[in-house]
């Protein structure tokens, strides 16, 4: 069997909240043996480093991954010769302190499956909560909606009913004067008449 053989690896940090890339997140790996590398995120949130797996080719040991503002992530990790791509580990925000991880181990799957996996159903479920928050807003708005409108409905009515009667009684007063106007002027008025007195002989 041959000795231990230095392999390349590769993952990334993302923020567990907002699905993006951390940059800058110190990166630390200690093997089975006390050796330990150290790597820095880039823009990307990719990080990179180099070391020694035992005689299988296999990587087995424990990575800490440290960021400004988040809490410090620590997990054990096992991964076959073939497996070079450690996927993504996500931090949550918050103070800077230790968050235990689950120890990951495989040979033939890719290992960021079961993180995606938990975060894609976090953001559903995150989803899912910001769709019901606005369907209650949206209902609260239509009930306000048809409040204010219930309470409209008599001001305009009385509005209507007082605008209709006073049209009635200025039409009908109109009516009542041209009545008054139309009368013949022939129509003999016997309390203008002149008075004529007998004269006595």
């Amino acid at each position: 069997m041959s000795g231990k053989q230095k392999a390349n690896y590769i993952g990334r940090i993302v923020d567990w909240s907002k699905q993006a890339p951390i940059r800058s997140a110190k990166v630390i790996f200690e093997n089975k043996d006390g050796d330990s590398v150290v790597s820095n995120s880039d823009i990307e949130g990719i990080y990179r480093f180099t070391t020694n797996t035992d005689s299988n080719g296999v990587l087995q040991g424990q990575i800490t991954v440290e960021a400004n503002g988040y809490q410090t992530h620590k997990s054990y990790i096992s991964f076959g010769k073939d497996k070079h791509d450690l996927g993504d580990i996500t931090l949550v925000g918050g103070i800077s302190k230790v968050t235990p991880q689950p120890s990951v181990s495989t040979t033939s799957t890719t290992p960021s499956k079961s993180s995606s996996t938990s975060s894609s159903t976090d953001s559903t479920d995150r989803k899912n909560s910001t769709d019901s928050t606005n369907r209650n807003n949206d209902n609260r708005s239509d009930n306000t909606s048809n409040s204010d409108t219930d309470k409209l409905i008599p001001i305009l009515i009385a509005l209507m009913v007082t605008f209709f009667t006073f049209t009635t009684f200025a039409i009908v007063s109109a009516i009542r004067k041209e009545r008054f106007n139309d009368r013949p002027n022939n129509l003999i008025n016997f309390r203008e008449l002149p008075i004529y007195q007998a004269k006595s002989k």
